[in-house]
């Protein structure tokens, strides 16, 4: 068996146009095979289809001055608007529109931002075209009550504590100017109310509108791109290598078999004791 375990030398380039013409045929009916197994894995897999609608948010404003240091708002961003799309107003009606749970929903949906800008692209994927457009438009829909209801410079109760605020403040220059200590076109204390008025209507349309849908979704014409060359390829390539691993075993085999094929026949031990045994029993009836 030395022979079947000792190390052999590289194989030349010869060896292997030679390998593949004794073991064309595994290798080409595996090869085959693993190519219909990707055609199938192509054409069961369900196709998908993706719609964007994109919106454009109204900036939150920032209604504070020096003197109003009591409101102090979060900071808002693009990124926190794109969280709200994960926010469970939003997935609930996504879900509602592709069919599933929230949590499936999460997956179905994508954003993205139009850099420098205010710019939101809500993206969902479905199974039909319909279902795809409705998702997408849901979603924008629901992001609109959520950016209304959770950030902080659009709450109504933000927004109420802002008009308190002006009251205040009108009623201290209403003081200041029946004592005529201030100017009410050039006061410190008027600007301040000009500038409060300003920034409420401001907020009160930001709250009003809180985004303006630019592009709506439609259903869209085509399927998503299907990728068919990667289960395609790949079960192609899983069969090559298959009919080549089977070439390889049934050339080992074959060297095995040849092997113990020129090996010298050996009689058993017991036959040679049994004709020993047998050559003294005719010496002692001899003898």
């Amino acid at each position: 068996m030395d022979a079947l375990t000792e190390p052999r030398g590289l194989p030349l380039w010869s060896d292997y146009p030679a390998f593949v013409r004794r073991r064309y045929r595994p290798i080409a009916l595996l090869t085959a095979l693993g190519l219909l197994v990707g055609i199938a894995l192509f054409w069961t897999r369900p196709v998908t289809y993706s719609a964007t609608a994109s919106a454009v948010l109204t900036p939150v404003p920032k209604y504070l001055t020096p003197s109003t240091t009591t409101l102090v708002p979060p900071p808002v961003t693009i990124d926190t608007d794109a969280q709200l799309l994960h926010s469970p107003q939003v997935l609930r009606a996504v879900a509602g529109a592709v069919g599933g749970s929230i949590d499936a929903a999460d997956d179905h949906l994508s954003v993205t931002a139009s850099p420098n800008s205010d710019v939101l692209h809500v993206s969902v994927w479905a199974h039909s075209p319909g279902a795809a457009a409705a998702a997408a438009n849901a979603a924008v829909a629901a992001l609109s009550g959520v950016r209304r209801s959770s950030l902080g410079p659009l709450r109504l109760a933000q927004v109420r504590e802002l008009r308190m605020l002006i009251d205040y403040q009108e009623q201290a220059l209403a003081k200041e100017q029946a004592q005529q200590v201030v100017v009410p076109a050039y006061g410190g204390l008027a600007a301040d109310v000009l500038q409060l008025r300003t920034d409420l209507l401001d907020l009160e349309a930001a709250r009003a509108h809180p985004l303006d849908v630019i592009d709506a979704a439609a259903p869209p014409r085509h399927s998503d791109y299907p990728n068919a060359e990667v289960p395609i390829v790949s079960g192609a390539m899983v069969g090559l290598l298959c009919g080549c691993l089977a070439g390889a075993a049934q050339d080992r085999s074959r060297r095995v078999a040849r092997h113990l094929a020129g090996l010298p026949r050996r009689s058993h031990p017991l036959t040679g004791l049994l004709q020993t045994a047998a050559i003294d029993e005719d010496y002692h009836h001899a003898v």
